[in-house]
């Protein structure tokens, strides 16, 4: 696929939009289940995705999209939405995108904390995958959103980040910071390499046995020849909240995209292609959000198309999947 976008000579550099991690999700958090019934800001959320095949088509496109939207007793909607990095075909990715949101959602429906909810989704899923695939794999990025909140669970080199925005005089968007969601598993990282070695397994060059990310599920090839837990399939859970704001309450597009936009693009360039989307704006107009605004849909939709064209122009070589979720938060 040919990218619309050319990189080139650049403009005036504009002023950096903040950049911070969310913290990590204590074991001891609470599920949704002590949530319902307070009072929670209303929350609706409005997805799009975009995505494109490797360089040369070298094989099929590998890469998933999940989005589903359930419902915790009578009033408290959540939505569960993430992307997928498939290797050695797409079938561990096809069906843990499938199956994964129902997984996660029954648990949180029991009352289970958010990180447990998905450490038991994502073991469920190895079960299943043991039952049916030798040697595919995938990497996981799953979002939950619910009452102005957003929880993420990575395994793997997928990523998520959250850009909060505020309206502009002009009715634009401007993004006002950019929150990174998930770090990156892989065996050349100094955490995980220090993780790998204490449960007794070797990184080379970057990899255990040829494996670049260090959480997956699947790869039974690999997890067969090394030992339990050095290719781990406990996911990494953070939060963040996106708050209520004021009159107009608040908004923020969270973006989740696999290693083949995060290897060529950084938060700052997120930003500049949120903002350049001036017609997110409308997600501020009280009355078009009521009757679900076409203008802003469009423009989710193009944002998604343009992250992935970007990182096109941008040399990379990996299939490129971008999900993007505007995530409004309503005044009462």
């Amino acid at each position: 696929m040919v990218s619309r976008f050319v990189v080139g000579r650049r403009a005036a550099k504009p002023a950096a939009v903040p950049e911070a991690e969310a913290p990590l999700l204590s074991a001891s958090s609470p599920g949704l289940t002590g949530i319902e019934g307070k009072q929670l800001p209303r929350c609706r959320v409005e997805v799009a995705t975009h995505t494109a095949k490797n360089w040369g088509g070298r094989h099929e496109n590998e890469d998933r999209c999940m989005a589903a939207h359930d419902c915790l007793g009578d009033q408290l909607e959540f939505h569960t939405v993430g992307v997928l990095d498939g290797h050695d075909t797409d079938s561990a990715s096809d069906l843990v995108a499938k199956l994964l949101p129902g997984a996660v959602g029954r648990r949180i429906k029991e009352g289970l904390p958010i990180s447990e909810a998905y450490m038991e989704a994502m073991a469920e899923m190895e079960d299943r995958l043991k039952r049916e695939h030798a040697t595919a794999g995938t990497c996981v990025n799953s979002c939950t959103i619910a009452g102005g909140r957003v929880w993420c669970a990575n395994l793997g080199d997928c990523r998520a980040a959250l850009v909060t925005l505020e309206a502009t005089p002009a009715g634009a968007a401007k993004a006002e910071q950019i929150t990174w969601l998930s770090r990156d598993h892989k065996a050349s990282c100094p955490t995980e390499q220090k993780r790998i070695e204490a449960v007794g397994g070797c990184v080379i060059e970057g990899r255990v046995e040829g494996l670049e990310p260090s959480r997956t599920l699947g790869d039974f090839d690999v997890k067969m020849t090394v030992k339990p837990g050095v290719i781990s399939i406990v996911p990494e859970v953070r939060t963040v909240d996106i708050g209520t704001g004021k009159a107009l309450g608040r908004r923020a597009v969270l973006m989740c995209a696999t290693d083949g936009i995060w290897d060529v693009m950084s938060g700052q360039d997120l930003c500049k292609l949120t903002q350049a989307r001036k017609d997110l704006g409308a997600y501020f107009n009280m009355e078009a959000l009521a009757e679900a605004p076409k203008a802003g849909m469009q423009a989710l939709k193009e944002l998604a198309e343009d992250i992935v064209q970007f990182a096109l122009a941008k040399g990379s070589r990996d299939d490129c999947t971008c999900l993007v979720a505007m995530i409004s938060v309503l005044p009462e």
